[in-house]
């Protein structure tokens, strides 16, 4: 019974309720002025995942955790994921002459959805795509 009651609070905790199911799929945020030379982010970090050139720009690729794409839905408040890893999440760092320009990090976030969902204090009727103001992929203008 306890175990019930702790499986059961776990996921009233997630703060979301309704019917609904959704696609899942990775974003990206750009980060400027950070600040940093090459050494002293490998010094905070540890040796970069991948180094690369991305136009005249240095590429430090730092994995943050699997990247996940899928489905699920949500039925009043437990949560069904149907999820697969499709890759890693990333923080990229890019350095012009060992000075860091800007970040990219990737994260995952709900990309459609059709049903109804309360959650963050609000409640509404989805259908098609969500998060429309979020951008998918940063254009990496700055190492042009």
């Amino acid at each position: 019974m306890r175990k019930i009651i702790v499986i059961f609070l776990a996921q009233v905790i997630t703060g979301c309720m309704g019917v609904s199911v959704g696609t899942f799929g990775t974003f990206e945020i750009k980060q400027e002025n950070i600040s940093l030379t090459k050494e002293q982010l490998i010094s905070r970090n540890g040796v970069p995942d991948d180094i690369s050139t991305t136009g005249n720009c240095e590429v430090l690729t730092y994995f943050d955790g699997y990247s996940w794409s899928g489905i699920g839905a949500f039925v009043v408040i437990i949560p069904v994921p149907l999820l697969v890893p499709s890759g890693y999440d990333e923080t990229r760092y890019y350095f012009i002459n060992g000075k860091s320009v800007a970040s990219v990090s990737e994260y995952g976030e709900i990309t459609g959805a059709l049903g109804f969902m309360c959650g963050s204090n609000e409640c509404e009727a989805l259908a098609g795509p969500v998060n429309t103001d979020k951008t998918r992929e940063v254009k990496v203008t700055w190492c042009s």
